[in-house]
């Protein structure tokens, strides 16, 4: 199913965004939300080689143990042979702060004391990601960046809304020339509850004075859907290239589920 994000033509050239045509009819936005990793990163290309390293990091400080990878890897949510990843797991939606958690869990299950498995944990994570620069090998949607530039161009509030730390997120826009195409972006710990509640389309909505009913949720996870929809936005919309929810499952929730934003087609009336 295709939607296409029309953009009508005033006398004189101005330019006024109307929204967007689903099914046929005309359903007003003003502001398009975007949830990032998934979304306009691929989410198994950027983040299960990082996930991997820090796993490696960590075994160095406890002791080389297969077994015990393989159960860390299960507990973040990835499948430690095919590297599949639970669409409904910890890794797709949790904050930096949660899988620190979720490791030192792991780790105290396997008989290691809780402090020191904690300290372990954040050591391995801030090692593996200093390990050379992994934001160089973020894989970006292709076409995600004239997407985004032509949502401004048209004059469409676009916001990011993403449980990822904001020093990273800071740091993929910009290595992505993509830090100066949102007009607000939200990243974890800065709004509470997080993600699916709800608030934090509220918070960019209170923000940027749009309603929610004007505004579009686009996302690869239930919980993006359900946090649209709770907060009543004009249209949810599910991707499925770059994410990990099957489309059975986003179509659950979604309004419409594509491919692949490249789908969403800009339109202007004669």
């Amino acid at each position: 199913m295709q939607a296409s994000l029309m953009i009508y033509q005033k006398e004189g050239g101005f330019s006024e965004v109307t929204g967007v045509e689903y099914q046929g009819r005309q359903v007003p936005c003003r502001l398009i939300i975007f949830d990032k990793d998934g979304t306009l990163i691929d989410f198994t290309a950027t983040w299960v080689p990082l996930i991997r390293k820090r796993v490696s990091f960590l075994l160095k400080k406890v002791g080389e143990n297969g077994e015990l990878e393989a159960f860390l890897l299960r507990s973040w949510g990835i499948d430690p042979i095919s590297g599949k990843v639970d669409p409904r797991g910890p890794c797709p939606v949790s904050p930096r702060s949660d899988e620190i958690i979720i490791g030192t869990m792991a780790l105290y299950q396997y008989g290691f004391p809780w402090d020191e498995s904690k300290q372990w944990v954040a050591q391995a994570f801030d090692e593996a990601d200093a390990d050379g620069n992994w934001r160089e090998k973020v894989v970006p949607i292709q076409g995600v960046q004239t997407f985004l530039s032509k949502l401004k161009r048209n004059g469409f509030y676009t916001a990011l809304a993403t449980n990822d730390e904001r020093k990273d997120t800071e740091a993929i826009l910009s290595h992505l020339s993509m830090d100066n195409l949102f007009d607000i972006v939200l990243c974890a710990g800065e709004v509470t509850p997080a993600k699916p509640n709800p608030e934090t389309i509220f918070t960019i909505c209170r923000e940027l004075s749009v309603d929610p009913h004007e505004a579009v949720m686009v996302g690869d996870s239930v919980a993006d859907m359900m946090m649209g929809k709770g907060a009543g936005v004009a249209l949810t919309i599910g991707i499925l290239e770059g994410g990990v929810t099957p489309k059975e499952e986003l179509e659950k929730v979604a309004d419409i589920v594509v491919h692949s934003i490249r789908e969403l087609k800009f339109s202007k009336l004669p």
